[in-house]
Formats: C-alpha cells, sequence, structure tokens
C-alpha cells in the first residue's frame, strides 16, 4: 500500500492524459482511453475497475473540446448521453459507463469531447491531517460525421527575428491527428534540433508551434521532421522560411 499512500500525498489533484489503450490511474483504472463515434455506430462503453481497497465514487460528464492557439478550451455539452453519471464502485468491481450521441453529427469534419472521469473525495477521518488527493482522468471521444474524414498535416518552419526557428504543424484535414514524438534534425546533417516532444492532439483547422531554441540551427537552412502519429509515420524536409 505504500505505493497508493504515495500517489494520495502527491498533490491536490491529478489531471490524467491517457495514450495507451488502458491506463491506470492511481485508485482505478479506465479503459478505453479514447472513444470513437459515429452515426453509423452512435453508442460506445467505458468500463471502469476499482483497483483500491476502499469504495470509490466518481463523477463524469463531458465537455466540448477546442483549441484556441494557447490551450485547450472545454465547455460542458449535454450532446453526449451517459449512464450512470455517477458511479459507486466497491473495492475490486467494475462498472460499466454507457454513451450515447444526442443528435448525429451533421457537418462536414468531426467533432471532439472529452469524458471526465473525477474522484469525488470520501469525508476526512477525525484527526486526518495532510493533503487529500482528487483524480481527474480527461478521455478525449471523437463523434465522426456521415461524410469520408481524414487528417492532413501541413508543416513549416519559420526563422524568426531572434534567428531562433519556429516549427508550425497545421491540421487543414477534417479530423483529428495524434503526434506521439517528434524529431527536428538538419536535412543534412544528423544533430538534432528538437526531441522528446510530448504527446499531443492537433483538432482539425487547428495549429500547434513549437521553439527550437538550438544555437545549432540558427545557421540551418533546411530540416527534416520525422513525426510519429497515429496515422503512421510522416518524413518533411522542409526550407527555412523568413518573414
Amino acid at each position: 500500500m505504500q505505493w497508493k499512500k504515495l500517489i494520495r500525498g502527491l498533490s491536490s489533484q491529478i489531471a490524467v492524459l491517457l495514450w495507451a489503450s488502458a491506463a491506470w490511474c492511481g485508485t482505478f483504472t479506465v479503459n478505453p482511453v479514447r472513444i470513437q463515434v459515429s452515426a453509423s455506430r452512435p453508442n460506445a462503453m467505458l468500463q471502469i475497475t476499482n483497483r483500491d481497497d476502499q469504495q470509490v465514487t466518481l463523477q463524469i460528464h463531458v465537455v466540448t473540446w477546442s483549441f484556441d492557439g494557447q490551450k485547450d478550451v472545454y465547455v460542458d455539452s449535454d450532446d453526449v448521453m451517459l449512464n450512470p453519471p455517477i458511479a459507486v464502485i466497491a473495492p475490486n468491481q467494475t462498472q460499466l459507463i454507457r454513451l450515447a450521441l444526442r443528435h448525429q453529427n451533421d457537418g462536414a469534419q468531426e467533432r471532439s469531447y472529452r469524458l471526465i472521469v473525477e474522484e469525488v473525495p470520501m469525508p476526512p477521518k477525525p484527526g486526518f491531517r495532510g493533503v487529500q488527493t482528487v483524480v481527474r482522468v480527461s478521455i478525449p471521444i471523437f463523434a465522426a460525421p456521415k461524410a469520408s474524414i481524414s487528417p492532413r498535416l501541413n508543416w513549416q518552419i519559420v526563422r524568426m527575428s531572434d534567428a531562433r526557428l519556429k516549427l508550425i504543424a497545421t491540421n487543414r484535414g477534417s479530423a483529428h491527428i495524434q503526434i506521439k514524438s517528434l524529431n527536428v534534425t538538419g536535412a543534412d546533417s544528423p544533430q538534432g534540433f528538437l526531441k522528446g516532444t510530448p504527446a499531443i492532439y492537433l483538432l482539425p483547422n487547428q495549429q500547434r508551434e513549437w521553439l527550437i531554441d538550438d544555437q545549432r540551427a540558427q545557421g540551418t537552412s533546411r530540416i527534416k521532421v520525422l513525426a510519429v502519429t497515429d496515422a503512421g509515420e510522416l518524413n518533411e524536409v522542409l526550407e527555412v522560411q523568413h518573414p
């Protein structure tokens, strides 16, 4: 139990980013960690298992998900029905959460949501002193329209006024793409300028930027980008543009 006690004492809130097929979140596991729904398949199911030795109470809701150029933006939504929205799970037991779209996506591109699973803290025992942790899990939901959709990633590399480089990725497609890892080198040399970036989602018509703050890149006229994505590996050689 020492590991669980350590997790509970780390902070007052843990936000879990999920990239695997299932995830352990301190006191419970969730599966799957990405949900796809569509007009032909409007229903889905989430499995939550309580791995703790105490009962856990979870509150579940859905928010719309977008990106404003600086940060992810979430807005409460009733587009997705949940049953049940509150789950009380006994130790070592599993609860199934059923999801259903209220309305099919009649647009031309994918809609993005997040399913939030948040632990409701138990009342502290008499005399308790310390920090009580609330585990919060955020699971992406993608709702596809009837129309055929796909991501389309466009890359640019721009030299800024201070000689540093800025890598820009724009998703001009109609579906999300997940960039799992990113490796940037000189096109004519193996020198690495950017590596080990955190995994991100790029939603339709949205853009992400990475600043390359490596002095070795200042004299580079071409770079090579290797991106590992959920749509496969992408290789690009880019000419450095000037503002």
